[in-house]
């Protein structure tokens, strides 16, 4: 039996879930981890990583540009 140190077990080549992105917005925001400890304990690549809070941070601008 194979025992996982990962905190979600994932299929490469799959896109996140709804939980995966909670937590990696947990883990950088509550616990202050950097992308490279995050993607250690996803199992996911770094860039991942940094792509997901991206999309996460950005603001969106109404047609007249206020936001």
């Amino acid at each position: 039996m194979r025992q996982s140190n990962y905190i979600i077990e994932r299929e490469k080549g799959k896109h996140l879930k709804l939980g995966a992105r909670k937590i990696i917005a947990h883990l950088y925001n509550k616990q202050n981890k950097n992308y490279s400890e995050i993607a250690r304990e996803m199992n996911c690549h770094r860039t991942t990583i940094s792509r997901e809070i991206k999309k996460g941070l950005t603001t969106f601008k109404n047609a007249d540009w206020s936001d």
